[in-house]
């Protein structure tokens, strides 16, 4: 509960001066690693169909990230029918597992993550037409450029396997550093 905690209290905080992001990235990065893990392995309040998941594919290699597209097929025919908990569940954790992927396996870029408020801090122009929501409520960046896991699994859940959250990833580890 207190990762939880931590977690809604860094993800919703209303003000921040960049001096404040700074201190706060690798508490951030902390953070969303712990959500990844509550992905497959939170007995006290399971994701929607945990017992899909297998926790020996879920190693944050790119490779696991096949895993996570499978489970997503298996639960986006029920998704528009759980309930704001279960959904938001499904997207908060599938997308920071995939997020962590990224942030492990990428080898030219160190990526942060950040909350939404930070996210628009940093780059207000870019987040002027974004609303704060569920998918932007934390977003992976290197100070330069943002990349947006959370967003992926709604993507997944909207349109199927056509937004493999594998092919993200892995698109984004190959991107050249900027």
């Amino acid at each position: 509960m207190m990762k939880r905690f931590i977690f809604l209290a860094l993800l919703f905080s209303l003000t921040q001066s960049i001096a404040v992001v700074e201190l706060d990235m690798e508490n951030q990065n902390l953070a969303l690693s712990e959500l990844a893990e509550m992905f497959y392995d939170d007995q006290d309040e399971p994701i929607y169909q945990q017992d899909f998941l297998q926790a020996t594919q879920l190693d944050f290699s790119l490779h696991s990230l096949k895993h996570v597209d499978d489970y997503l097929h298996t639960v986006r025919p029920d998704f528009a029918n759980l309930d704001q908990a279960q959904q938001f569940g499904i997207v908060l954790r599938a997308g920071a597992y995939v997020g962590e992927v990224i942030r492990r396996n990428d080898q030219k870029t160190q990526w942060y993550w950040v909350d939404y408020d930070t996210a628009v801090a940093l780059n207000p122009e870019l987040f002027a037409n974004f609303p704060r929501s569920v998918e932007l409520a934390a977003v992976l960046t290197d100070g330069n450029q943002f990349t947006f896991p959370l967003n992926k699994v709604v993507k997944y859940m909207q349109n199927g396997a056509e937004d493999s959250v594998a092919f993200f990833a892995e698109a984004t580890v190959a991107q050249p550093a900027q």
